[in-house]
């Protein structure tokens, strides 16, 4: 759950000082203007519909909170109408069979009036006991204090809640009872209780030292009717961040696992444990993603985990201006390897939905050899070598096998116009092992915008899948990184592959809709 305004301001905002190149200047909206056309198309984003990154017709998709039961994921979320009501985030729900189409539920559980304790819903998770259903969630309310409670909702069909009043849980001494939020409830197989798991902040710590500074903790209760609730000892605590936002437990073979999202570089994050231990193991790469997925949140259909999270827009879809909160719906597969550690791959039915292979036809060459369906770019000198193609629009995906001869600097170009004067680049950087999205300027000094590590196989060699729908673009790499991002520039324009330096080679590189 994230209501504070305060956190809009994230590690992206020093991208708001950029001057404009000529680029940036809108053309007639039409995607049949030719390629080498020096301005870029712009489309209202209102307009745009979302069928694989799912958003509803109006609003927008925060905080997934995934349900599965009997072949089909309930997605409820929290609905961001964007408007000035006094109330806000109703849960809503999504349903899905592959997550490559779904069906719109609207509302399941409103709001409170403007001075009860759910006068805006907060973050939950759903839990069937005895034929109920339990839709435990946060009640916020800023003029309140506390400002934040848990409370239940319950159901027996999944569609009609009806809110419990009698059930109200605030923070137990010596936990922030104003960040006290985001609830998940995980059966103990062990004691055959149920724990409630809640992000908050404490002063207590594991060792019930009250002098120690406050961290973010995930406190713990127990209970045995999921009505009755006793506090126990923390489940989890870190002094690294403000707070583990929409926290997530489950096991998965002989490991336990813990997905957070870190309210400070907001990123989703992993930490694992055998179920033999009770220390937690955090990996190299302890991120599942990068600054554009946020509060992220698992589901299982019994054979694959999934994680669900969303891509937020950007005010006054803008990309040099800051994310706004919520935005669209999106959604990774969790690959278990052996040491415990996650990869991160792309949905079997998103993959299968794009299938008709579109003719791709490169506009501008140079430094590239075309052979079938592979480029060979080569760098002479400082001018780096590309090749541009046509633009695109609406929902694509681009797939193809990269070969790093020489190169350790490449990738991918969004908004290529005529003459390329700014791009967003999908920047693979071998010498740094980082996998960027860099704002470029042609003649000037380029910016990150965000960052994940990269591991550089022996050979040298990606398989690359990217998915792009609208402005949002997700790119997937040897089924171990998943980096999305929202790039309004990428829709009806341009797009490239390059590179930097030495020679770099895309095979079988093709485009489907």
């Amino acid at each position: 759950m994230k209501i504070n305004l305060k956190v809009l301001c994230l590690p992206l905002c020093v991208a708001l000082f950029y001057n404009c190149s000529s680029d940036n200047k809108p053309g007639a909206e039409n995607p049949s203007v030719e390629t080498t056309a020096s301005a870029c198309q712009t489309t209202v984003e209102s307009a745009n519909q979302y069928t694989t990154f799912y958003k509803p017709t109006t609003g927008w998709v925060g905080d997934p909170m995934p349900f599965y039961e009997n072949g089909k994921f309930h997605i409820f979320y929290l609905y961001d109408a964007r408007n000035t009501l006094p109330t806000f985030h109703p849960w809503y729900k999504v349903t899905t069979t592959d997550f490559a189409s779904f069906a719109d539920n609207s509302e399941m559980i409103p709001t409170g009036t403007a001075n009860q304790q759910d006068g805006a819903l907060g973050t939950g998770s759903v839990f069937k006991l005895n034929g109920i259903y339990y839709a435990f969630y946060t009640g916020h309310n800023g003029v309140l204090d506390p400002k934040e409670k848990i409370m239940l909702a319950t159901s027996t069909d999944l569609k009609n809640w009806t809110k419990d009043p009698s059930f109200l849980l605030q923070a137990s001494w010596g936990y922030d009872r104003n960040e006290f939020r985001d609830p998940i409830v995980i059966k103990d197989k062990i004691s055959g209780t149920y724990k409630m798991l809640i992000a908050t902040r404490s002063e207590v710590g594991l060792v019930s030292n009250s002098n120690v500074p406050w961290r973010a903790v995930i406190a713990q209760y127990s209970s045995s009717n999921l009505r009755d609730w006793t506090l126990e000892k923390p489940f989890y605590e870190d002094t690294t961040t403000f707070l583990t936002e929409c926290p997530d437990v489950f096991t998965m073979g002989d490991y336990q696992y813990l997905i957070y999202s870190s309210i400070d570089d907001r990123m989703v994050h992993y930490k694992y444990r055998p179920l033999t231990s009770n220390t937690w193991i955090t990996p190299i790469n302890n991120k599942l993603d990068g600054i554009a997925f946020y509060a992220g949140k698992t589901v299982t259909d019994g054979t694959n985990r999934y994680i669900t999270g969303w891509c937020p827009t950007k005010n006054k879809d803008i990309d040099s201006n800051k994310f706004d909160w919520a935005g669209s719906l999106v959604v990774h597969r969790l690959i278990q390897h052996a040491d415990g550690t996650f990869g991160v791959s792309i949905l079997e039915g998103v993959n299968n939905k794009f299938i008709i292979n579109k003719l791709l036809n490169p506009v501008i060459d140079f430094g590239s050899v075309k052979q079938g369906w592979a480029y060979t770019l080569k760098v002479n000198g400082t001018e780096k070598a590309s090749s541009v193609f046509d633009r695109e629009t609406g929902a694509f995906k681009i797939k193809t096998h990269i070969k790093a001869t020489s190169s350790t600097q490449f990738g991918f170009e969004f908004g290529a116009c005529g003459t390329r004067n700014e791009v967003f680049a999908i920047v693979f950087d071998l010498a740094k092992n980082q996998l960027r999205l860099d704002k470029v300027i042609k003649n000037a000094s380029s910016l990150n915008l965000t960052q994940l590590p990269l591991n550089v196989p022996a050979n040298k060699e990606f398989d690359i899948t990217i998915i792009s729908e609208n402005s949002v673009c997700v790119i997937y790499i040897n089924d171990e990184i998943a980096f999305t991002n929202r790039i309004y520039k990428m829709n009806q324009n341009p797009w490239a592959i390059f590179a930097d330096n030495g020679e770099v080679t895309f095979s079988d590189l093709k485009i489907f809709k």
